[in-house]
């Protein structure tokens, strides 16, 4: 009897072998709780989207449960932006020769409509005129939150670019600094400007939201000539902005390689060893002074054709002890167990060290019914035959947004049912979540029918050798 309860014991904790138990910390007795998931919880997983994910209490009953993605829950602070092309007036007023005693003058007359008529005195001795862009953003504006440049002159350089603001035409504050970067390769992934060129780098991202009047554009090289900017456009958000934490998994290098069929290509392929639902791709070039471009593709198997996803511009340097890089690039939220960053000789090439990948996501929240007894187990990682997953309305019939904010949050902390020593984080699992979990219940189940075989046997021999002997 003791070698059968051992052997279905064995059966039941091999069937949780490749499960991650987190526990839910409720406080006090309500119905309902909200809990964020941390990194550990996708980590573990072994199915898209969490499917695999349960809730059970004390008696190991399922609870129900929804995910509800946080902008869901943050509906008031959806991105939404708006574009206006603005009034740009070039300014030619520096480093001028005063030694004739000449004043040089910069007037503006306040016109009709709501313009800006400049008038600039000077004299006629100018060294190197410097360019300055006085922008009219008009009186009453949203705030706005960055622009976007087009320009001609100094391709295949960066442009450290200062912007500041007034409402007065006297009293200027600085609000922001920028990187501007256009290169003249044409057979690059990204889109073709119409200034005769690529534009990688287009857009100045203020400090902070601004609703100056005016706002004056230049070089941080006040040495700088042969700029002309053609257009800015401004980006206002007319709601705040979203501004959730974003999760993020560095995923390993699996291999370089040159296509013997293309030598000017080269493919660098990262194995992400979590199902994670990747909405950002982050990408380090290895060196500074670095501009290039890569396509990016995807597959789940490796005997699958390569899926580009998108395509990007990169690059890395430093200006003015400032380090500058490409933004993470935005996707579409997929999952995908391969990825691939191909790059192209012609573009610019990144040298002998590798670039990184890390996948980005904004995180869920999981909203879940306390039925039960404490303790509270989050489980992932195994195959569970019943999930408990339903819709919001079956937990809050009369749901609205204000309601789930207002549920009391239970803490998520990793461990098992039993263990004293419980941390908050853990360490990422060894084995890859792609791959199917090691079928320990089989093998138990067939060795212990083999050893229950065994002991039939043993058993009928004691019997004969005793009938013998009698």
């Amino acid at each position: 009897m003791k070698f059968y309860t051992l052997i279905f014991a064995l059966i039941f904790t091999a069937s949780n072998a490749a499960a991650a138990d987190f526990r839910l910390d409720t406080t006090g007795d309500a119905p309902l709780y909200q809990s964020a998931l941390p990194k550990d919880i996708y980590q573990h997983s072994r199915a898209d989207n969490l499917q695999d994910l349960t809730i059970s209490n004390a008696a190991g009953e399922q609870v129900p449960y929804t995910l509800m993605r946080y902008e869901d829950l943050h509906p008031q602070t959806a991105i939404k932006k708006e574009v206006k092309l603005l009034n740009v007036l070039p300014i030619y007023v520096d480093d001028l020769d005063d030694s004739d005693g000449r004043q040089h003058a910069l007037k503006y007359f306040q016109v009709a409509k709501g313009s800006v008529d400049i008038s600039l005195e000077i004299n006629t001795q100018i060294k190197e005129p410097n360019n300055i862009y006085l922008v009219d953003a008009g009186e009453k504006h949203p705030p706005v939150q960055s622009f976007t440049v087009d320009w001609i002159g100094h391709e295949d350089r960066f442009l450290t670019i200062d912007v500041e603001e007034s409402d007065d035409l006297e009293h200027w504050s600085n609000i922001g600094r920028g990187v501007l970067l256009k290169t003249k390769n044409k057979n690059s992934a990204v889109g073709v400007s119409a200034i005769d060129g690529i534009l990688v780098q287009n857009t100045i991202t203020l400090d902070r939201a601004s609703s100056a009047h005016y706002f004056k554009v230049m070089p941080s090289d006040r040495t700088l000539n042969g700029l002309l900017l053609t257009k800015i456009v401004a980006q206002y958000d007319s709601v705040r902005p979203l501004t959730p934490d974003i999760l993020w998994q560095n995923i390993p290098l699996l291999k370089r390689e040159v296509p013997s069929n293309d030598k000017a290509l080269t493919n660098i392929d990262f194995e992400s060893l979590g199902r994670y639902p990747a909405s950002y791709l982050r990408v380090q070039l290895p060196q500074n002074n670095t501009i290039t471009s890569a396509i990016v593709q995807v597959r789940n198997r490796n005997d699958a054709p390569w899926q580009t996803l998108t395509s990007a511009s990169l690059y890395r340097m430093d200006k003015a002890g400032k380090a500058y890089t490409n933004p993470d690039i935005a996707l579409n939220t997929s999952t995908w167990r391969y990825w691939r960053l191909q790059f192209h000789a012609s573009n610019g090439g990144f040298g002998a060290e590798n670039p990184t990948l890390s996948l980005g996501w904004i995180p869920k929240t999981v909203v879940w019914n306390a039925r039960g007894q404490a303790p509270f187990i989050l489980r992932v990682g195994n195959s569970p035959t019943i999930v408990s997953a339903v819709d919001i309305t079956s937990l809050i019939p009369d749901y609205k947004v204000e309601k789930v904010s207002k549920l009391p949050n239970a803490n998520i902390v990793l461990g098992t049912i039993g263990t004293s020593d419980l941390t908050s984080t853990s360490k990422p699992p060894a084995n890859n979540s792609w791959t199917s979990a090691p079928d320990y219940k089989t093998w138990l189940l067939w060795g212990g029918l083999f050893l229950g075989v065994l002991l039939l046997a043993g058993m009928a021999y004691s019997l004969l050798k005793t009938e013998n002997k009698a």
